[in-house]
């Protein structure tokens, strides 16, 4: 499936003015991502300060003079963004004094900021690491009754095309009932891009090859689950990695699949498979992965991750404002 990924998050983004609040607003890939996109006019973009952004900006020769700025430690919004966070969590018992210390991280000051409303999404996690921002996420952010999960896109150049995969930082062990909102959410994220999602839950079984295990019975029954809740969507298992994706492959281990080797959404069954094919995919190939997009949150959140270039930083960022505009 070849298609024009960073095309669409662009044109999707410039639909409508979204603003965008980026919590490590002083690194230097944010920087430049910001002065990219602000030059372009994809989203608007708040970067919280720790006092370095301004001379950060002049050392790395940045245009950042549209970008709002905002010293999150002594903000005139604290008090707000403190009660409203008591007010979220008075019922895991934090206290004012509590939520007083936690509004001077600048993730959770990011995430209050957006839920009451003076963001549209949140980016972070280029110095944190992803915990630092998925923790006030999920305490804040976190769609009621919802799965959270994370959709990566990943362009594959040796095949001339684009797959997503799900999912590679939240959910350790799903259950069934979880394995299946999991696929859901991914075939939503995939129909943003105006594709027709085509979803292998993936196995070290293809089709009963592996016998009889728990394991492939969770991803069996959790494929039936999500084509009963989304019937527009091709879900299917289960299916090994190279029967998935690859027509020769599945000619020889499953000549009667509904996919045929042609899915272009991977559902992982735990979080040890995807992390690992994750990182290893740019140790070991030249796939890259292009943008990251969480589900299951009531404002999009950007995890930008540590070892994450410039470019992907900035296409992550402008995907956030591309999934406010797809609403």
């Amino acid at each position: 499936m070849k298609i024009d990924l960073i095309k669409i998050i662009e044109k999707k983004a410039k639909e409508k003015s979204v603003k965008v609040v980026v919590c490590e607003g002083w690194d230097e890939r944010v920087l430049r991502a910001t002065g990219e996109i602000l030059k372009k006019g994809f989203c608007e973009i708040i970067l919280l300060d720790n006092g370095e952004i301004k001379a950060n900006a002049d050392k790395f020769k940045v245009d950042i003079s549209k970008a709002k700025l905002i010293d999150f430690k002594s903000s005139s919004l604290k008090e707000e963004l403190v009660s409203k966070l008591v007010e979220v969590r008075k019922h895991k018992g934090l206290t004012k004094e509590d939520a007083e210390k936690l509004i001077l991280d600048e993730n959770y000051f990011g995430c209050v900021y957006a839920y009451c409303g003076y963001a549209d999404a949140v980016a972070s996690s280029v110095i944190c690491p992803t915990a630092g921002i998925l923790k006030p996420a999920l305490q804040i952010l976190r769609e009621k009754g919802k799965v959270v999960s994370e959709v990566c896109i990943f362009s594959d150049p040796k095949n001339d095309r684009v797959m997503f995969g799900t999912d590679f930082s939240m959910n350790m062990d799903p259950n069934v009932e979880e394995l299946a909102q999991i696929t859901v959410n991914a075939a939503k994220c995939v129909k943003m891009f105006g594709v027709q999602p085509k979803i292998a839950l993936l196995s070290f079984s293809t089709k009963g090859s592996g016998g009889k295990n728990p394991e492939i019975d969770k991803v069996v029954e959790a494929a039936e689950i999500a084509q009963k809740e989304d019937p527009d969507s091709i879900i299917d298992a289960e299916y090994q990695v190279d029967a998935a994706v690859n027509p020769e492959a599945a000619k020889s281990k499953c000549p009667d699949s509904i996919l045929k080797g042609d899915a272009n959404t991977l559902v992982f069954p735990n979080l040890t498979a995807s992390n690992i094919f994750a990182h290893g995919i740019g140790q070991f190939s030249n796939m890259t992965l292009d943008v990251t997009i969480m589900q299951g949150l009531i404002k999009p959140i950007g995890v930008l991750g540590r070892s994450t270039s410039m470019d992907t930083v900035r296409n992550i960022i402008v995907g956030c404002a591309m999934q406010v505009n797809s609403k």
